[in-house]
């Protein structure tokens, strides 16, 4: 007898799953999940910096999925297109698909209402519990992900002439560690923050890693940033080869290397200024890019773990 109730009781749940999924139900269930998903992220890019749990939740989304620079304030739009593109696509397909049931749905308001609704809750839920639980990992320090956001891309080719004359060869640094990043000299905005932020990262590591560890750092202005102009703003800044290296070139090489490192870049024609991104490439003894980081207090003690990180890794055999 309870074998038959059980059994009964699942044909039910199927009957009723079936008919979800081939009535109004679902479709607008589906489009109003796609909805709020859409509004989420198209508010996310309205939410004001602050230290609020959502203010830091939403700055930290636009970080990792909008491609935003704290220091700029620079948002990769492409990246925010890829994000709402396809929910437009699956939203027009079901209302495509499920015309019939959906038109039928949408005569009962009510019960679409409560479909919609169930959705919105789902999305609204989901938003509040993702804010907090990262407000709450904002009061204390976050881990760094190691071997979560690790990658093991082949480094660019480059050879190029530091601040002293010398030549820099990212062939001839294998078996060190590598800190590669891109600032030019006239830049008075982010590339300050990006010399600084390598120095306190370097700060906080020991005489003996700093040993393994070499920093390039590719001028973004090859036509104006000869040698002699890099070596005036080492001096000012007090890097100092071999450990820091401001490295220039004939300008088509130079602009390849920063197009092998994924630079994005623009020059304001009237002004001269140059937008960038602000990156630091993180390249381990083998030779591979290891990790991609940018500006912000956060970045900026991940910065010093991934480098001990890899620091800490043996050299290869031979």
């Amino acid at each position: 007898m309870a074998n038959v109730q059980q059994h009964g009781r699942f044909d039910r749940t199927i009957e009723a799953i079936r008919s979800f999924l081939s009535g109004g139900g679902f479709p607008v269930f589906a489009i109003s999940l796609l909805a709020c998903w859409e509004v989420f992220l198209v508010g996310v890019l309205l939410v004001p910096p602050s230290p609020s749990p959502l203010g830091a939740f939403a700055e930290d989304f636009r970080i990792w999925c909008y491609g935003y620079d704290p220091a700029t304030g620079r948002t990769e739009w492409a990246y925010v297109s890829a994000m709402l593109f396809p929910q437009l696509m699956m939203g027009s397909f079901i209302a495509l698909f499920w015309w019939g049931p959906l038109r039928e749905m949408l005569r009962s308001p009510r019960r679409a209402a409560t479909h919609a609704g169930i959705a919105a809750l789902i999305v609204a839920g989901s938003t509040l519990g993702f804010a907090f639980s990262n407000g709450a990992s904002a009061n204390t320090e976050l881990p760094f992900p190691a071997e979560d956001i690790r990658t093991a891309f082949a480094r660019p080719h480059l050879s190029l002439t530091n601040q002293e004359g010398s030549p820099v060869d990212l062939e001839a640094l294998q078996g060190r560690v590598v800190l590669l990043t891109a600032v030019y000299a006239s830049c008075g905005h982010t590339c300050p923050l990006i010399l600084s932020q390598t120095k306190a990262a370097l700060a906080d590591l020991d005489p003996e890693e700093l040993e393994d560890l070499t920093v390039v750092a590719v001028t973004l202005d090859p036509s104006h940033d000869s040698a002699q102009v890099l070596a005036h703003l080492a001096d000012g800044n007090g890097l100092e080869a071999p450990l820091y290296n401001l490295v220039t070139g004939p300008s088509q090489e130079v602009e390849r290397v920063l197009d092998a490192m994924q630079v994005a870049r623009s020059r304001d024609p009237e002004t001269g200024v140059i937008d960038h991104a602000n990156i630091f490439l993180l390249i381990d003894r083998e030779g591979r890019i290891a990790y991609r980081l940018t500006l912000g207090e956060r970045q900026r003690t991940w910065l010093t773990a991934a480098l001990r990180v890899l620091l800490k890794e043996p050299r290869a055999a031979g």
